[in-house]
């Protein structure tokens, strides 16, 4: 799997508050983590107000200060609250063993358990493929499964009989190892000139109805909206969008959510959106489109995702990365043959090579917990 780093997510230093520990004792000393386990002890990094992942490097450095003769480590990548674990290597005296959710990709001699020896175990996802790494060597890679849930979830240590000492942790945001063409305008392929005749005319909504009017459009929560009309690719969709406080939710804003390239492969989509009882995003999971979730779980994250499926692509928790109240942004969406990507205030948050693009579909915005205005709304070919 041929990937280059792009961007440091953290790491990779160690920062106590960032781990707890069931089992066992925790212990912060000279910027590293010790783990002290005479049965058991599980250790989860839980600096993420969401669990992470997507197209990823994660990496975890230690050194085996003790292990019994029936002592292990295993190091879980991507653990979810239910489910199979994403990724496992498990380190005991005889053996290293590298798992993919419940099967066994990978066995081997273990490495040296000297107290003095460092090891480094790393994973990398990139689209629907993973790849396992022990001390630079790769023990194993492959594709991963529809749904492809396994690229994200928490990091957990099991410590079973042995004393670990952390040294760093790092995750590194990764993308395919090609390259990225510029693009620029061409034609103009549609702009919205919003007004009640607009609504009636060109949107298909589902859900809370939105409020269309002379210069902008606001979606209401809970609601789902798409143009009626199909684009295909190459293009760019710009608007200008800002977050709307609700009663409910007045003290902050969260979920202004962007789609595009959203399409019913067996169906027409204007008909069986129309044909929806609601807004829940649940109706819309079968199908596939990319989307931006801006802001989303109380303004915790601002994720990407292609469905059908979920599939994560992209995850910020900065600050710098989340929704500021009464804020207006200037974004765009952009689908340019195998590339995907996400720009604001005309900074390219996220760029991604897809091997399975989306070509086609409609545009569309969802309103959660607040509503989302829009305005200056237009869709480009793209060269």
């Amino acid at each position: 799997m041929n990937y280059r780093v792009i961007e440091k997510h953290y790491g990779p230093e160690i920062h106590f508050n960032d781990w707890e520990t069931r089992g066992g004792e925790l212990v912060s000393a000279g910027g590293t983590l010790q783990i002290f386990a005479e049965a058991t002890a599980t250790v989860t990094r839980n600096d993420y107000p969401l669990a992470g992942g997507g197209d990823i490097e994660l990496s975890l450095s230690f050194n085996l200060e003790r292990i019994g003769d029936d002592g292990s480590l295993a190091v879980q990548f991507n653990c979810r609250n239910k489910g199979a674990v994403g990724f496992q290597v498990i380190i005991d005296k005889q053996h290293v063993t590298a798992l993919h959710k419940d099967k066994e990709v990978f066995k081997g001699d273990g490495p040296s358990t000297d107290k003095d020896a460092s090891h480094t175990v790393k994973l990398a996802t990139l689209a629907e493929s993973y790849a396992i790494y022990l001390n630079g060597e790769r023990l194993a890679s492959g594709q991963m499964d529809p749904p492809f849930a396994e690229n994200e979830g928490r990091l957990r240590l099991i410590v079973q009989d042995a004393d670990v000492r952390v040294i760093n942790c790092e995750e590194n945001f990764i993308v395919h190892d090609v390259g990225f063409p510029g693009w620029e305008r061409t034609e103009l392929l549609y702009e919205e000139k919003f007004g009640e005749a607009s609504l009636a005319s060109n949107w298909v909504c589902t859900g809370e109805a939105p409020e269309f009017r002379e210069d902008c459009a606001l979606f209401n929560p809970m609601s789902v909206c798409a143009l009626k009309q199909r684009f295909e690719g190459p293009l760019a969709v710009d608007c200008i969008a800002t977050p709307s406080p609700t009663e409910e939710f007045s003290a902050g804003v969260t979920d202004a959510i962007f789609i595009w390239m959203l399409d019913k492969p067996d169906g027409d989509l204007v008909e069986y959106m129309e044909g929806l009882p609601d807004g829940s995003l649940s109706h819309y999971m079968p199908l596939p489109f990319y989307w931006v979730d801006f802001g989303g779980t109380n303004n915790k994250t601002t994720r990407m995702r292609k469905n059908p499926d979920r599939q994560m692509v992209r995850q910020f928790s900065d600050r710098a990365r989340l929704l500021d109240r009464g804020k207006s942004y200037q974004v765009t969406l952009v689908q340019n043959g195998n590339i995907i990507e996400f720009w604001v205030d005309e900074e390219r948050w996220i760029q991604v090579y897809d091997p399975t693009t989306l070509v086609a579909g409609h545009i569309g915005f969802r309103a959660y917990v607040a509503g989302l205005t829009i305005s200056q709304l237009k869709i480009w070919r793209i060269k």
